[in-house]
């Protein structure tokens, strides 16, 4: 397991816009799963909407990505996760979402379970299946394209 912190020292985001708590699982290169606990006092939840905090979707797809970099570009194939190093060749970079869909809302407090696996990659890009759940429940499932630099 990876926490906050190790997850810094790998993926260039920062908080406020870090979407992703701890890595539950990583198999780097193949898949990884991601944890994030919304916290009802994230300012994100005082205007999306008052009176009915609901997590943005655009931010759910930014934190799937967020798992897919640690996955794809974060790591290097160690023995473990916590023998695991900095990747040299650079940040993975966001370059497609195909076909996301949501299928309900994400209230403020929720946990989130995002992971992310590898389905198909041709030269630098990578194809990545991701599905976010909130308990034993998929909120929401899509495709991202990733190309590392």
């Amino acid at each position: 397991m990876l926490t906050q912190a190790q997850i810094r020292e790998l993926i260039p985001h920062r908080p406020p816009f870090l979407w992703i708590d701890s890595i539950a699982e990583l198999e780097p290169g193949v898949r990884c799963t991601a944890v994030r606990f919304l916290d009802p006092a994230d300012p994100v939840f005082a205007g999306h909407f008052p009176g009915n905090a609901i997590f943005p979707g655009v931010l759910i797809i930014e934190a799937a990505a967020q798992t897919a970099g640690v996955m794809l570009g974060g790591l290097r194939a160690g023995p473990g996760p916590e023998q695991a190093e900095p990747a040299a060749a650079g940040t993975p970079l966001l370059a497609a979402v195909n076909r996301f869909k949501f299928f309900r809302p994400v209230k403020a407090g929720s946990v989130l379970r995002i992971e992310t696996r590898k389905i198909a990659a041709m030269g630098a890009m990578a194809y990545i299946e991701a599905v976010v759940w909130v308990g034993d429940e998929s909120v929401a499932k899509g495709e991202l394209a990733v190309v590392s630099p």
